[in-house]
């Protein structure tokens, strides 16, 4: 093993700058993939991050499933032949049933950290002539807190006034700005056909999700019930999980147990994560294209070392070594080119994250940041140094079967002819 070791380095150490070209044909593409994958992740994870806060991991909505019985069968209770053109939906106002007990049985469900009721709705928040719509959560304070903590995301104000001032409301930072509210301000507040209420300002959140931040404000739930003329109703329940992956499961199987449509945080943000599935599948394509260029330059490398050194593999066979160690020290090669060029681009794929997150890029987009949003996963350099061992080998081994079949005696008998 040293001798066939002592071959492939030395061999290498002939060629310094093609071998040096190989390596880096390998660094670039371990760079591109730590880079490309840091970016990504970093965005994604601060999404996902950021939701799972403010969001609750299963919504249990107001809505019934539906049931697939007529009204006729359901009048005669069996099959019928007749066929009911159009059926005219309920006008009775949705609403959870009996919310304090289901609160208490969703908590004990294996899984569930706490549930709580909410009344959600569209208004209008004036401030002097300045209106603007809204989209208005009643809420618990304490109780909600639990659910989605809220309070960490207050930076004016108190969320805690929330609970002890009946005609409160609490702000998001984009709807504060543009109404150029602050806290102690009296605002109005109207649901449409409904009477408006003036409010006082006790809080004002900033969440770092814009879409949320821009549109969302929250009030007493009493005062939700009173604006939106639905008194005594709780339309949604938030429950938060222990494990929020486990959140598509557990939606199910509330689902099934209490009757309401209760929907997942990765079915309510389905369009995004598809999205990012996308972006995922294409990151790894051009990785995997790059990696496999790197792949190309040791195989060609590799070609024409065994295309030049055919006399002294003969003469290698000739004093002893057998197929198998000529075919370890091609192999070797790869090796060796390979395990180089993904230390070089860990190293550079490194250095390259730590300035990326370094960079001041504020962002107002789906996340708000006021850095270049990067991840820096271990994994990464591991999957690196991996994923350029396979391909260093993989491209080695058809010049190091071609070098191992050589037979001394013909190619003897060429250079003597």
């Amino acid at each position: 093993m040293k001798l066939v070791l002592f071959l492939a380095l030395k061999q290498l150490w002939a060629r310094k700058l093609l071998n040096a070209i190989a390596i880096g044909g390998v660094a670039l593409g371990v760079l591109v993939l730590i880079g490309l994958n840091g970016i990504m992740e970093g965005f994604q994870q601060k999404f996902k991050g950021e939701i799972l806060k403010v969001s609750p991991h299963v919504t249990v909505f107001a809505t019934e499933l539906a049931s697939t019985e007529t009204i006729l069968e359901r009048f005669t209770g069996g099959a019928t032949a007749e066929h009911v053109l159009h059926q005219q939906p309920s006008d009775r106002t949705l609403r959870i049933r009996r919310p304090r007990d289901l609160i208490r049985a969703l908590a004990e469900i294996p899984g569930v950290e706490v549930a709580c009721g909410t009344l959600d709705g569209q208004a209008i928040v004036s401030v002097g002539a300045k209106d603007r719509g809204v989209s208005m959560r009643g809420v618990v304070p304490a109780e909600q807190d639990r659910c989605t903590p809220m309070s960490g995301y207050v930076k004016k104000g108190s969320w805690n006034d929330l609970a002890v001032t009946g005609d409160g409301v609490v702000l998001g930072v984009g709807v504060a700005d543009d109404m150029g509210a602050h806290v102690g301000d009296r605002v109005r507040i109207v649901a449409p056909g409904g009477r408006p209420l003036s409010l006082e300002v006790v809080g004002i959140f900033d969440a770092g999700i814009p879409p949320i931040d821009n549109s969302r404000v929250y009030v007493n739930l009493t005062t939700a019930q009173t604006v939106l003329r639905r008194p005594n109703v709780v339309g949604i329940l938030d429950v938060r999980l222990d494990d929020p992956m486990q959140a598509a499961d557990l939606a199910a199987r509330i689902e099934s147990i209490t009757g309401y449509d209760s929907e997942s945080w990765q079915e309510s943000n389905a369009n995004f994560l598809s999205l990012f599935d996308m972006q995922n599948a294409i990151i790894g394509f051009v990785i995997t294209a790059i990696m496999v260029v790197g792949g190309f330059g040791i195989l060609a490398i590799q070609i024409m070392i065994v295309l030049e050194k055919t006399r002294d593999i003969a003469i290698l066979r000739s004093v002893g070594l057998r197929r198998r160690d000529i075919l370890g020290v091609f192999l070797s090669q790869g090796a060796v080119i390979a395990i180089v060029g993904a230390a070089l681009g860990d190293v550079l794929g490194w250095r390259l994250i730590k300035f990326l997150g370094n960079l001041d890029v504020p962002s107002q987009g789906l996340v708000k940041s006021d850095k270049f949003l990067v991840y820096e996963d271990p994994r990464f350099y591991v999957i690196g140094v991996v994923f350029a061992l396979t391909l260093g080998l993989l491209a080695s081994l058809l010049p190091a079967w071609r070098g191992s079949r050589v037979e001394p005696v013909d190619v003897l008998r060429g250079q003597i002819g």
